[in-house]
């Protein structure tokens, strides 16, 4: 069959929900941590003039029998023009032939895959009985990170800061309506970290905006926001101070995650990094042991995340008959 299936934004909301998005992370994570994944490095392109980036990940699942790729960008004006920031398109292709099975809208697919990766960090990282979340960053992921970990955790309170403070109000109102969480503004970044559980980083900084001394025992980090060179959000003295660092891909957060910096600056080197999560989910490694160990996730997004997802949605717009088949190959 030469027919591709075509899915908008809409179409592609309806077949995924975070619950569906948390369960193809762990599959994501598992299979790339037993060698069933196949991914070039990120091809990164900065568009200074337009503050702007584009990022494309590619890879294939054996499992899934599938190669997909996503192109995604982040330009940080568009709201002032009234257009989405994030923008992102997946293809799916078969792994035997490399015929093309659908084309997707994959903005909701990576704002809830990154969300929800964030959640399946948390779970074997933080502590289990977390309740408090500080978020930096209003934008969707510190409302996709907030999201997946009430999934998976009993959060009653929560922090916000934000560089635009009516972004961060607006957010509190509308986060805590939708989730039932407690949730206060506050005005300096490292005011989030104060008697939490879980800190979420999510913006799109290129300067530590936590410092070391704000991290206190116990804290897990998923570190979100650092997916490209230069970027960063955490003080690099903050690795030295972690009992465990655990990344998505180790290969790739060297180059463009949170670590980036620690180790350029000879603070840590790469045998200090614990594990990849995939390693944990599948028993190979441990994750949180103790109550008081400083735990950090550093996440940069990896394909095989992407595809999983996409598998899901696809499945299930076939199963429900949504979306528009087109023979691109006429």
């Amino acid at each position: 069959m030469d027919d591709i299936l075509l899915l908008s934004r809409s179409e592609v909301h309806e077949c995924l929900s975070m619950k569906d998005a948390i369960s193809a992370v762990r599959v994501a994570y598992s299979a790339y941590a037993k060698g069933r994944v196949q991914m070039p490095a990120v091809q990164h392109l900065d568009v200074h003039k337009y503050n702007g980036e584009v990022d494309i990940k590619s890879g294939f699942i054996e499992d899934f029998k599938l190669i997909g790729t996503k192109i995604a960008s982040g330009f940080y004006d568009n709201r002032k023009k009234g257009l989405p920031p994030g923008i992102a398109i997946i293809v799916l292709l078969d792994l035997e032939t490399s015929m093309p099975l659908a084309i997707m809208d994959g903005s909701h697919i990576t704002a809830y895959r990154t969300g929800a990766a964030g959640a399946v960090a948390a779970s074997v990282l933080a502590r289990r009985n977390s309740t408090q979340v500080g978020i930096l960053g209003a934008g969707t992921q510190g409302r996709m990170q907030l999201i997946a970990l009430k999934e998976l955790f009993d959060i009653q309170n929560a922090k916000i800061w934000d560089i635009e403070p009516n972004m961060a109000r607006r957010y509190a109102d509308e986060m805590s309506e939708i989730l039932s969480v407690e949730i206060s503004v506050v005005d300096k970044p490292e005011m989030v970290v104060s008697d939490v559980d879980i800190l979420v980083t999510a913006t799109p900084s290129r300067k530590a905006l936590i410092p070391v001394n704000a991290i206190h025992e116990g804290l897990h980090i998923n570190a979100i926001g650092a997916d490209g060179p230069g970027k960063q959000e955490l003080d690099p003295l903050i690795m030295t101070r972690a009992s465990k660092i655990v990344v998505d891909s180790l290969s790739q957060c060297i180059r463009i995650g949170e670590i980036q910096h620690a180790i350029s600056q000879g603070l840590i080197c790469k045998e200090d990094v614990h594990a990849e999560i995939g390693e944990i989910l599948n028993s190979d490694k441990v994750g949180r042991e103790h109550e008081n160990e400083i735990t950090v996730f550093d996440a940069t997004g990896i394909s095989a995340q992407d595809i999983a997802a996409a598998k899901m949605v696809y499945d299930e717009a076939r199963k429900r008959n949504l979306g528009k088949m087109i023979d691109l190959l006429r």
